[in-house]
């Protein structure tokens, strides 16, 4: 990539002007409001194991928040030990929803333990629902909700890819579509190969919880471990080397406890790839935002970055805005495969955006040993208005997760 950000950034002058008088638009900040006519029901399963007696709430997500203001339909999960839910919306969302359970018990899997309470709600996330959706909420897709909260963009983009990397890492194809249902007990009639494989995942996160429980109670452990997971979803885009080391411990454990019947316990967890995330350090004066960043990334060896083959262009969503950049920011990748380097150029003219996270990257294949990135800073423009001008004083931190 060749242009320099002051061209560019003349460009998206031009485009966010469309923008403001109606004509065009784009960005970071993902959310929609409700309030499509008619109605549609969506059903599925809760599940750590299955939830019985949960209570089911379904929201919105608006201006790029979860709006918990308004229940858009609610419903009750099934007391027979199948988790099941089926929930009518009086409101029709037109973008993502998101499917809350919370109260209720379930028998925890690995230990056998009956009546765990479930004082910590879970969630799932999607860009979008039809009337007969099947949407699972589970340990998993929590994770997958709590990893797009944290890049802070609610877009089919990122949900859709939060859901499939969260999938990926415990081995589930479908973490939404697929319902699970309770790995020790036979599989039921008419059951699928990827809702085995989630049951078994359940069971292997069961494990992990026991495992990591010490003295807590089984409720209260629950609640600490996806504390911890989410936390490092939020903070690093990824988990750390130490969670996929526990996380095959506990595959080992169930594996070896008998108490599986059903489910398809997933092969040992390695990282294929990873997330980067950008982090400006600095202290400019008060009143000044950043408006553009142009930097060059150096992958480490044996990784690289999905991009179209001629052009170099990343495809959607391998380069986004986040955290503090989200709200009306658009961002350029071009991969350079013989160099294994990536020129990233981040806009946002206005309101512009503080020190902190401004953009991740999604690579495939993960570094070795004491491998890491390099990030070069070429360029970054701000100001306190629309004129930017080159800033000083500023630097770029890196750092890095796996899926």
């Amino acid at each position: 990539m060749t242009m320099k950000i002051r061209p560019i950034i003349s460009t998206f002058i031009y485009l966010a002007a469309m923008t403001l008088f109606g004509c065009g638009g784009g960005g970071g900040g993902g959310g929609t409001d409700s309030g499509a006519a008619g109605t549609v029901t969506i059903s599925g399963v809760a599940a750590k194991g299955p939830i019985n007696g949960g209570t089911i709430r379904v929201y919105a997500v608006k201006s790029g928040q979860v709006d918990t203001s308004t229940v858009l339909g609610s419903g009750t999960t099934a007391a027979d030990g199948s988790g099941v839910y089926s929930v009518t919306l009086n409101s029709v969302p037109t973008g993502p929803v998101v499917v809350e359970v919370s109260g209720g018990t379930f028998t925890d899997e690995a230990s056998g333990t009956p009546n765990v309470a479930l004082i910590k709600p879970l969630r799932a996330v999607v860009s979008s629902v039809a009337d007969g959706a099947k949407i699972a909420v589970t340990p998993l897709t929590h994770l997958a909700f709590e990893q797009v909260d944290g890049v802070g963009a609610y877009t089919s983009v990122e949900i859709n890819d939060a859901n499939s990397q969260i999938g990926s890492f415990f081995g589930v194809d479908d973490i939404i579509g697929s319902l699970p249902f309770d790995p020790t007990q036979t599989v039921p009639t008419g059951a699928i190969g990827d809702q085995a494989k989630y049951a078994g995942a359940l069971g292997v996160f069961s494990q992990l919880v026991n495992d990591r429980k010490g003295t807590k109670t089984l409720d209260d452990a629950l609640g600490a471990v996806l504390l911890e997971l989410e936390t490092e979803l939020e903070t690093n885009g990824g988990f750390s080397q130490v969670t996929v080391d526990t996380l095959n411990t506990a595959i080992t454990n169930y594996t070896n406890s008998g108490k599986n019947r059903g489910g398809s316990i997933p092969a040992t967890v390695s990282f294929n790839k990873g997330v980067l995330q950008l982090v400006t350090l600095g202290s400019p004066a008060s009143g000044v935002v950043i408006n553009g960043i142009d930097c060059t990334i150096t992958l480490p060896p044996g990784v690289t970055v999905k991009a179209d083959p001629v052009s170099g262009e990343t495809l959607a969503g391998v380069v986004a805005p986040s955290s503090v950049a989200v709200t009306n920011s658009f961002v350029s990748g071009k991969y350079d495969k013989a160099a294994g380097t990536l020129h990233l150029v981040l806009l946002n003219v206005q309101p512009g955006f503080g020190i902190g996270e401004f953009a991740h990257v999604e690579f495939d294949g993960y570094p070795t040993g004491s491998a890491a990135f390099g990030v070069k800073l070429n360029r970054i423009d701000g100001g306190s208005g629309i004129n930017s001008a080159p800033l000083s004083g500023i630097t770029i931190k890196s750092s890095f997760a796996g899926l």
